[in-house]
């Protein structure tokens, strides 16, 4: 490992993986469920600490063009790439700064801006105890009172299941260089060796082992790298990491999975008895962190909040994301399924297809009025929507970066990763896929949606004539399903 990485991965670049619920969007939802107040405003200050790649803060900045949105990070390559994706894209308000979190003194933690939002994604159970107090001096120093901070890591008890794996993969993939694809080397080296011992050794059958296992693989090189080959690879209880934050005196709201602050999607009876004779906070997230099988965990905290107005989750404007389905969509809460009743969901479903509407009023529709909070638990959950913070126009920042994300990383409408189209209107990103970023960028710069022949033609020039034929056929029936809905996020 280089020094300057601290014991981290330095020599490997991972996919790209936007996660919804590391917006400052998603994050308000979290707070109105907890029924505290905080909501994204028309100007902020975000902070992206451990940003990787970039993708997550060039796509709040395009998204967000009063917004300044800031992106930290030890590698240098990571910085270069998302300095030179937000130049190509035009994105003025999006700034890059090469940090070493182990190394901040006082003057250069004040170099850094005030913060509304600080997020701090997959890093904090990654890297070593000098950098988490980086981490934690930023977020004291630098994230304002009242602002709101995200942090997803690997929580036991359930990543301790892995804990003996992830020593066997560092043994099994020896040294691990810094020069570009060594790392990624040493992971592939490391899974090879596994495959061929797993049988005879009484390892525990984790669904990671299952996935490192698969065949054909379902893990890159570069995932297997930076997640397992880390030398600070520790998972922590929910209660450990809040002590370590106390410094920063951020208050816990609650977890980006919605779901779990309604216990009886967690829980089952006879636990839901114990949990209620658990003192309120850390045992009782205890308890539920005992209960679900989820290795990670994200959660959003606050500096300094104040009760929200109760009529607040109510009134979040909510607008579909995807097709919705004539079947009640089912959350998968790792301890169960759960689904609205078929007559309430016909109903909410009828009434996001005419436009945004506001919780309130959906739980309002059916006979039996439902739950805001589990509504919004299931519809959040579901992927079937997202919040609304602006009406439906376009920003040429956001089509900027849709159009450059789509040439960097959907040349020919093919690439791997979870990617997401910036929306001026959810004040984020909508998900999408390699070939969603391809056929946006497409109608953007001009493509003729009547037209999918011409695109399939100049995407995949090297197909055959039937070949060309089918991708046509594919990109008729994408453009059919999702143009609606990229009008009514502001994407077109």
């Amino acid at each position: 490992m280089a020094d300057w990485s601290h014991g981290y991965v330095a020599g490997s670049t991972y996919g790209i993986a936007w996660q919804s619920a590391q917006t400052p969007a998603h994050m308000a939802m979290v707070c109105a469920a907890a029924g505290v107040e905080w909501r994204p405003r028309s100007s902020m200050t975000v902070a992206d600490i451990g940003c990787g790649r970039g993708y997550a803060v060039n796509t709040l900045a395009a998204a967000n063009p009063d917004w300044t949105v800031i992106g930290l990070d030890h590698s240098p390559v990571h910085i270069a790439e998302g300095t030179q994706t937000a130049a190509r894209a035009g994105l003025s308000n999006a700034l890059f700064l090469e940090t070493d979190l182990a190394a901040l003194d006082e003057a250069a933690l004040d170099r850094i801006p005030l913060l509304d939002v600080a997020m701090v994604h997959g890093v904090w159970s990654w890297v070593s105890d000098e950098v988490r107090e980086g981490i934690v001096r930023i977020l004291a120093r630098r994230l304002k009172p009242g602002g709101v901070a995200y942090l997803g890591y690997n929580a036991l008890p359930a990543a301790g299941a892995d804990l003996g794996l992830q020593r066997l993969l560092r043994h099994l993939a020896g040294p691990v260089g810094t020069r570009p694809g060594e790392a990624e080397a040493a992971a592939a080296l490391a899974v090879e060796r596994l495959r061929g011992m797993a049988e005879h050794l009484p390892l525990r059958q984790t669904p990671m082992l299952k996935r490192l296992l698969a065949d054909p693989p379902v893990l890159e090189a570069a995932f297997v790298a930076h997640e397992f080959l880390t030398s600070h690879w520790r998972p922590v209880f929910f209660e450990d990491l809040c002590a370590a934050l106390g410094p920063a005196k951020l208050d816990f709201v609650g977890s980006t999975n919605l779901f779990e602050a309604v216990p009886s999607l967690v829980c089952d009876g006879a636990q839901l008895e114990v949990m209620a004779k658990l003192p309120e906070g850390a045992p009782r997230e205890f308890l539920k962190d005992l209960s679900l099988p989820r290795t990670f965990r994200a959660d959003v905290f606050i500096r300094g909040g104040h009760r929200a107005d109760p009529r607040t989750l109510e009134s979040l404007l909510l607008a579909a994301a995807a097709p919705l389905p004539e079947e009640s969509p089912v959350l998968e809460t790792g301890t169960g399924r759960a689904a609205m009743p078929q007559p309430a969901w016909e109903a909410i479903a009828a009434a996001l297809a005419t436009g945004p509407q506001p919780l309130g009023a959906l739980c309002a529709l059916p006979e039996r009025a439902l739950h805001p909070l589990e509504a919004l638990a299931l519809l959040t959950g579901t992927g079937m929507v997202l919040p609304v913070y602006r009406p439906p126009e376009r920003a040429p920042a956001a089509s900027r970066f849709n159009i450059a994300a789509a040439a960097i990383h959907a040349p020919n409408g093919e690439g791997t990763g979870h990617f997401a189209l910036a929306s001026p209107v959810a004040a984020g990103g909508l998900p999408a896929t390699a070939l969603d970023l391809a056929l946006v960028a497409a109608l953007l710069q001009g493509a003729d949606p009547e037209d999918p022949l011409a695109l399939a033609q100049r995407l995949q020039p090297d197909l055959s004539p039937e070949g060309q034929q089918r991708a046509a056929e594919i990109i008729a029936d994408r453009w059919e399903e999702r143009i609606p809905f990229w009008r009514s996020f502001g994407v077109l």
